[in-house]
């Protein structure tokens, strides 16, 4: 039965808890009020210590047998030993003998909530609004319970009716902020937030998100201008410089990116992404010198960054440095075994240097992780057909097609396999089937095939289909 209550930061609550405990440990006697109890009882309720809940609600009704205050707790208790009717029952009765409170409509709806009842629990919900206190809360768990039933849009509207009656909460900003990404409501986030802040102009959370929605839009300036609002009210706010630097690096502006990332460590602990970021500037800017020194600089400060590791793979290669690279790739794939940019880039220097059992073997993995990646496919083709011949190739290709009839790439590099092995006339109706999809991808056939260009029937059906397509 011991108990270790060392972690609760607030003094007052500890005390009481530590009585309480004192007097359960030594098997002695000490009083508590009315709302002492409360505040015991629902600690323990709240942290599932149903132990602990029991004992106080019994010691509660012993010292104060005629106080109602603790029968909405008892069936909380019930409902948390999984005794729901009963929990319910409870509550039934004493919603018939007592004046209809918040507390009794909350507790049916927690319970409600758990059985999965969830249009029952809204309906409880709904019924302490006119009671509370906080009546945004209660439109907050309205919310989760349709979040529960998927019903996302209502979730939205308590939500807003929650910010409605509370604009100042951050925590509601972030909830809703959430439930927009999750559904993918981008632009209405952003005529949400607009207007919220047109009654709210100095919540510097809806800035935040606001840039958050604009930037997921690739509304890099409107998302910049939106993370400036928000630093003109808290120059110190680390994550307002952090997503600009993002956008800045988004229109490729590396050398104001950096500024910002570097700002952003003033106000915050040393965070290896952001080092990891600032390399990639570097890197974007060619300057390999300072790329490396960040890359390194993330290292240090988190040896398990794998993009780090990667990302001085990367150095080595374009300073022909390969075995170092692939020791730097080696060990960011086994911190990241399933990261598809470390596999794909060491998959394309063993391609390069001729490793072809090593390209397949990785490309491979590629494609069984994301069979959408079409580059890792056409890839896989040329690793097998030096080992498998043409035909090797075509079967990978037509793997390939088998969920990616859509892209037009695939069917052009078939063709053109069709076309090297000899089968001319099927090659020209997979080039026809190509260009009927996206004529303007022909470069991937003729990067292939070159000699083409030379063909007139070839440059007859290119004329037609470029002509259509005008």
């Amino acid at each position: 039965m011991d108990r270790d209550f060392s972690w609760i930061d607030d003094e007052e609550l500890k005390e009481l808890i530590d009585r309480f405990d004192a007097m359960l440990q030594q098997e002695s006697w000490s009083f508590f009020d009315v709302d002492d109890f409360e505040i015991l009882i629902d600690f323990f309720l709240e942290f599932q210590d149903v132990e602990y809940a029991t004992m106080a609600i019994a010691e509660a009704q012993r010292q104060h047998p005629n106080s109602n205050a603790f029968q909405v707790r008892s069936a909380r208790l019930l409902a948390a030993n999984s005794k729901y009717y009963e929990a319910l029952e409870q509550l039934n009765e004493l919603e018939l003998t007592e004046t209809p409170g918040e507390e009794i409509f909350l507790a049916k709806g927690e319970i409600y909530s758990l059985m999965n009842k969830h249009e029952l629990a809204i309906e409880e919900f709904r019924k302490s609004i006119p009671f509370s206190e906080t009546p945004e809360e209660v439109y907050a768990a309205i919310a989760f319970e349709f979040e529960n039933m998927d019903d996302y849009t209502n979730a939205i509207l308590n939500l807003k009716e929650a910010l409605r009656v509370n604009p100042a909460s951050e925590n509601l900003i972030h909830e809703i902020a959430f439930f927009f990404e999750t559904t993918a409501r981008f632009e209405e986030a952003i005529e949400f937030f607009k207007e919220f802040l047109d009654l709210n102009p100095y919540s510097i959370m809806a800035w935040f998100n606001l840039g958050i929605f604009y930037n997921s839009m690739f509304f890099y300036e409107k998302a910049i201008e939106a993370y400036e609002y928000a630093l003109a009210i808290d120059e110190e706010f680390a994550s307002a410089y952090f997503n600009i630097a993002n956008s800045y690096s988004n229109v490729d502006e590396y050398q104001k990116a950096i500024e910002f990332y570097t700002e952003s460590l003033r106000f915050e602990e040393v965070d290896p992404i952001t080092y990891f970021y600032i390399g990639e500037c570097y890197e974007s800017l060619y300057d390999t010198k300072n790329a490396m020194l960040f890359f390194n600089k993330a290292i240090e400060a988190d040896e398990l960054i794998a993009e780090a590791w990667a990302g001085i793979g990367r150095l080595m290669v374009k300073q022909d440095q390969v075995k170092t690279a692939i020791n730097y790739y080696e060990k960011a794939l086994d911190l990241q075994p399933d990261g598809i940019d470390f596999l794909f880039e060491l998959a394309e220097i063993y391609l390069k240097m001729s490793y072809w059992e090593k390209a397949e073997a990785l490309y491979s993995k590629i494609v069984e992780l994301d069979s959408s990646v079409v580059d890792a496919w056409i890839n896989l083709s040329e690793s097998v057909l030096p080992n498998e011949g043409t035909q090797g190739a075509i079967d990978v290709i037509e793997r390939a097609l088998e969920n990616n009839k859509d892209q037009a790439a695939l069917w052009y590099r078939l063709a053109g396999y069709l076309y090297r092995s000899g089968k001319v006339q099927q090659a020209y109706f997979f080039i026809e089937t190509a260009m009927k999809l996206d004529v303007e991808k022909i470069e991937f056939l003729l990067e292939y095939l070159p000699e083409l260009n030379n063909e007139p029937r070839f440059n007859e059906l290119l004329s037609l289909y470029k002509s259509t397509r005008d």
